[in-house]
């Protein structure tokens, strides 16, 4: 693992950002701070001097005096600056050995370098207010900068030594949190390089504690079940296509050599015959094979649109009626009002048809079949039922499966695809087809799916059906 690596991930360019962040908020506050340290003591001596001021240039000498010993006396720090001077400049009085170069003589208040009346003394900063007395005097009040310059310097002192600390503890928060991420993303990369080498079984790391990588490796590992389960599909397709093939191909070459062979017209039509009856089997099945492929591609979902499930059950009756007629079954259709559903009207018609075409093939002469579409408590459910021999309880779960032929099937022609195509239309709806007695017969419900259609790994099997 190179650092290079290390500085240019996301974590860590993330807590850079937030200790320049923090580091600049801090700084803002500090300087908040210092500038009203900085300004607030000299906003007070602003307002408080110059009245100060006018009022000693105003007193009597004796008394002016008496006022200036209290105030040194009283300021036990020394921080404050007083004097008196005669009309020539030098001294009377007071702490202060001479009045600042440059301060102006009418009350208003001005920084100065103030040097105290002590010997070897050096000038310190101050605020200072002087007037002219009536008898040419100068009276001069200051205030000393000593402790606003002290506590300036301690802000600053506090914001470096605050700050920096402060910025690399965030700084090693994040190489520890980058460091960590970058491991992650290591396997995570690790994973994805062998499924890339063919191992669709692999499966990226997801941890406990479900963060973004978690959720996004997740995600992933959902998507490669979910292509792993579409490709354990097609090739369920290309064997059932291959197997389902062979045997009417090699009966169709039986036949056609049997009727190059036939000494007679009749003989070798008759062989034809029952070849071209082989191939249109064999197509049927190709046809519907590929027919569920596509559906269970998802590839007409777009094309769903509003619709309503007992005009589509009306539809099928119509189409479905003559063929009942035709064998003496009572065909019946129930619907109390529209059965709102989104979906594909087409698909949907094939669906609820080859329910219907497989309860007429196994009704009896003068049976019946009850096609029924309503609005229950769960959704919109159809209902198909007859009362012919009925499915065995232990073929209910693969009676939609593809291939596979009920037992009760006998002589009844099909192609074991039409209750498994049915089953795959329904699911890409949303909807599940299950099958229970009727008393006698078989009773066929469509209802909303219980769950996810991907999770339901038995649906996606390759189907079975009693057709």
């Amino acid at each position: 693992m190179r650092v290079g690596d290390l500085f240019r991930t996301a974590s860590f360019r993330l807590a850079l950002l937030f200790a320049l962040a923090v580091a600049a908020a801090t700084t803002v506050v500090f300087v908040f701070i210092y500038w009203h340290v900085a300004t607030f003591d000299m906003r007070r001596v602003d307002a408080r001097l110059p009245e100060e001021v006018a009022r000693a240039a105003a007193e009597p000498d004796e008394q002016l005096l008496r006022k200036l010993r209290l105030r040194l006396t009283s300021d036990l720090r020394k921080l404050d600056y007083v004097g008196l001077f005669d009309a020539a400049g030098a001294p009377v009085f007071g702490n202060v050995a001479a009045l600042p170069p440059g301060t102006p003589l009418d009350g208003s208040v001005r920084q100065a370098e103030v040097t105290p009346r002590v010997e070897g003394a050096a000038s310190e900063p101050a605020l200072v207010a002087a007037r002219r007395r009536a008898d040419g005097s100068v009276v001069m009040i200051g205030r000393s900068l000593y402790e606003v310059y002290a506590l300036r310097k301690l802000v600053l002192r506090a914001l470096a030594l605050g700050v920096a600390p402060m910025v690399f503890s965030a700084l090693g928060i994040g190489l520890v949190f980058s460091l960590r991420t970058l491991r992650r993303l290591h396997k995570v990369d690790a994973a994805i390089r062998r499924v890339v080498q063919g191992d669709l079984h692999d499966r990226l790391p997801v941890g406990r504690l479900k963060d973004d990588v978690d959720n996004i490796s997740a995600g992933v590992n959902s998507m490669l079940d979910e292509i792993v389960r579409l490709l354990d599909q097609m090739r369920s397709v290309n064997d059932n296509i291959a197997h389902d093939l062979r045997a009417p191909l090699a009966v169709a070459r039986l036949s056609l050599e049997r009727g190059l062979a036939a000494p007679d017209p009749a003989g070798a039509r008759k062989a034809i015959g029952r070849a071209l009856a082989e191939i249109d089997r064999a197509t049927a099945t190709a046809a519907a094979l590929l027919r569920i492929s596509e559906i269970e591609a998802g590839r007409r979902r777009h094309e769903f649109a509003p619709i309503d499930l007992a005009a589509v059950c009306a539809t099928v009756r119509e189409l479905y009626e003559p063929l009942a007629e035709l064998r003496s079954i009572s065909f019946a259709f129930e619907a109390r009002g529209p059965v709102a559903l989104p979906g594909d009207r087409d698909l949907l018609v094939e669906a609820v048809a080859n329910l219907v075409d497989n309860a007429l093939k196994f009704a009896p002469e003068k049976g019946t079949v009850v096609l029924s579409a309503r609005n229950s408590h769960c959704g919109p459910e159809i209902v198909v039922a007859d009362d012919g021999p009925g499915v065995d309880p232990a073929e209910r779960d693969l009676i939609f499966k593809r291939f596979h032929r009920s037992k009760s099937a006998g002589g009844v022609s099909g192609t074991g695809l039409g209750l498994n195509l049915a089953a795959t239309i329904f699911r890409l709806h949303g909807l599940a087809v299950a099958v229970t007695d009727n008393h006698p017969g078989a009773r066929f419900i469509v209802s909303p799916q219980p769950s996810d259609p991907v999770s339901e790994t038995a649906a996606a099997a390759p189907g079975v059906a009693r057709l």
